[in-house]
């Protein structure tokens, strides 16, 4: 029996790029059995898009309305979310043709993991490959202090646990998946499958280029508040935690792809 999962997507003037996010996601086949997508009232043609692809795909689920930013718009959408797991993907990103199933296989292995995370790719705003990104092991305390080693548009996350801490933080604009990562960590094993599963899209419109001042902030509150520990001791801890990730990236033969352009490691 194929285990599936949903997909959801928290949607805001997307339209350059939502079509082939959909898209994407309707390849993965059998193994998401709904993509929601929450859209927060776009105006750029994004609703257009949504309800003529709904038309020829029923596993498509989408809203639109008002929200409050990305975190009200992610908990809406897990609120209708009825797997076990589910992935989160942003509608300017997209998944690898049936990549997904390939951490729904590692999820389905004992014990249950809390994330599964695969490796990832970064797209230009036309599609082009920018970077490859070969990604290291998990570690809890690297992934505090130095590097966020789970990239969302490749990962998948147990909804029970997401759900039973919360859900989505309303208060980060940035870092929700940094808190979520962190969350779920600390309360279950994180399991890493070597394949390429999605594709983080950077452009000039993407928060990633718009907001770094707030994403940096963000992170070093969260990092207070799991750690506990002084600003200057987090300092510390970053280059301790930078130099072991970067000792396990050329060890597992992740630091190659960091150092080309558009090659397959």
């Amino acid at each position: 029996m194929t285990v599936s999962i949903c997909v959801v997507t928290p949607c805001f003037n997307a339209a350059p790029f939502l079509l082939h996010c959909l898209r994407s996601v309707a390849a993965q086949g059998s193994h998401v059995s709904k993509h929601i997508v929450m859209d927060g009232g776009s105006t750029d043609g994004s609703v257009r898009i949504l309800r003529e692809f709904a038309q020829t795909h029923p596993k498509l689920e989408w809203r639109s309305e008002t929200d409050t930013g990305q975190s009200d718009a992610l908990n809406k959408a897990l609120a209708l979310v009825d797997t076990t797991y589910f992935a989160w993907l942003n509608a300017d990103d997209c998944l690898l043709p049936g990549k997904i199933g390939a951490l729904i296989d590692a999820a389905s292995q004992t014990p249950p993991p809390a994330i599964v995370y695969g490796d990832y790719q970064v797209i230009g705003a036309g599609g082009e490959i920018i970077k490859h990104r070969r990604q290291p092991s998990f570690d809890y305390w690297d992934c505090l202090y130095s590097y966020l080693t789970v990239q969302n548009c490749a990962a998948i996350f147990r909804t029970d646990i997401c759900r039973s801490m919360g859900g989505f933080d309303r208060d980060l604009q940035f870092c929700m998946d940094y808190d979520l990562v962190l969350r779920l960590a600390g309360n279950g094993i994180v399991r890493h499958v070597r394949e390429y599963v999605g594709c983080f899209r950077h452009h000039v419109g993407a928060k990633t280029s718009r907001l770094q001042e707030v994403c940096e902030l963000e992170t070093e509150r969260l990092r207070r508040h799991f750690s506990g520990h002084s600003t200057q001791m987090l300092r510390l801890r970053y280059w301790i935690g930078s130099t072991r990730v970067a000792a396990r990236m050329l060890m597992e033969g992740c630091m190659a792809c960091r150092l080309r352009k558009n090659t397959v490691v």
